[in-house]
């Protein structure tokens, strides 16, 4: 990951990328204000999916048999 990657608050990330897509919808701004929404959200985005995907591997890590070989379960979050 890179060092800009730092811990995030990925509800609050979230959040404010609700808050953008809201914004942006709307529409009633300035096409450099879009362009600069737009801009922020795509990287909170890419924090995001890059979060999600540390997470996958933790799990995976933790999901590790003895011998190696990872059991396959469907994750609900239940």
């Amino acid at each position: 990951m890179s060092k800009e990657i730092k811990e995030i608050d990925f509800e609050k990330t979230i959040a404010e990328l609700e808050t953008i897509v809201s914004v942006l919808e709307k529409g009633d701004i300035t096409l450099n204000s879009m362009l600069e929404n737009f801009e922020k959200g795509i990287h909170l985005a890419r924090n995001c999916s890059q979060v999600l995907d540390s997470a996958e591997k933790k799990i995976s890590i933790l999901t590790k048999k003895p011998d190696g070989s990872v059991k396959e379960e469907n994750f609900t979050g239940e």
